[in-house]
């Protein structure tokens, strides 16, 4: 019995120290990529925060902070358009982080795309989808529950209850449609200045738009080096050069 426990207690404490190194091995390339950073060697700082990132995929983890810090050295370098891109990658893990927003409304303004989304748009994304769900299965299970119980109880608030319900099930179920519609768009930023094309090439015949960096478009699809893409709030179809935009809601980063 006792070599029993005395086994469960070797292997426990074999992977509390494994684990245990792990972090501090995180937490000693994080250190000194802010090392670098509040040195002002911007690029250093970001090759390390990209080797946190390298260590964390291999792990499966991933870090909002850690893409927020890179956003802010790309900020600081006056690249704005990898700015937003790092920053948009920390919203997808950290929702409702009131300084991630901040900096994206913050480049958004400085690269003129402030009118990006429309105000329904706004709306259906007070919530993360997961959210948008949960408050949905919330006022289903309180319809449900309050149509039950009426049955054995006669009170004015479980109609109240209903009728909130009905109407909660009403927005959040539009909410999560929407957003999940949403969702499932390929997106992308562009991180450089560059013009929207009218074909996949650039030719004497070919006509353009500029677009500034920063700008958030919806990827349609693709065709050799471009992709074929759409500026929602301006109405505007056409192509640009991949490298001149980063997807993020996909792995091909």
């Amino acid at each position: 019995m006792n070599y029993k426990i005395n086994k469960i207690f070797r292997i426990v404490t074999i992977v509390i120290s494994i684990v245990t190194v792990g972090f501090c091995s995180y937490d000693e390339i994080f250190q000194e990529a802010v090392n670098l950073y509040k040195t002002g060697n911007f690029t250093s700082s970001i090759e390390k925060f990209m080797e946190l990132i390298t260590v964390l995929e291999e792990k499966n983890l991933v870090s909002a902070e850690v893409w927020y810090n890179i956003g802010n050295c790309y900020y600081r370098q006056n690249k704005l358009g990898y700015a937003r891109y790092c920053y948009e990658l920390a919203k997808t893990i950290d929702y409702y982080d009131k300084d991630i927003t901040h900096n994206i409304e913050l480049v958004k303004k400085i690269t003129g795309n402030t009118n990006e989304d429309s105000l329904f748009e706004h709306i259906i994304n007070i919530f993360s989808l997961r959210d948008s769900f949960l408050l949905l299965f919330v006022f289903n299970f309180l319809f449900f529950a309050s149509l039950i119980m009426s049955n054995f109880i006669n009170s004015p608030i479980l109609q109240w209850v209903k009728r909130i319900s009905i109407i909660g099930i009403f927005i959040f179920l539009s909410m999560s449609v929407s957003r999940y519609l949403s969702e499932k768009k390929l997106k992308g930023i562009v991180v450089e200045m560059t013009n929207l094309l009218s074909a996949p090439e650039e030719s004497t015949f070919t006509k353009f738009v500029p677009i500034n960096e920063g700008k958030k478009v919806i990827i349609l699809a693709e065709k050799d080096n471009y992709y074929a893409v759409y500026l929602p709030n301006d109405k505007l179809q056409g192509w640009v050069k991949k490298q001149t935009v980063k997807l993020i809601n996909t792995n091909k980063r």
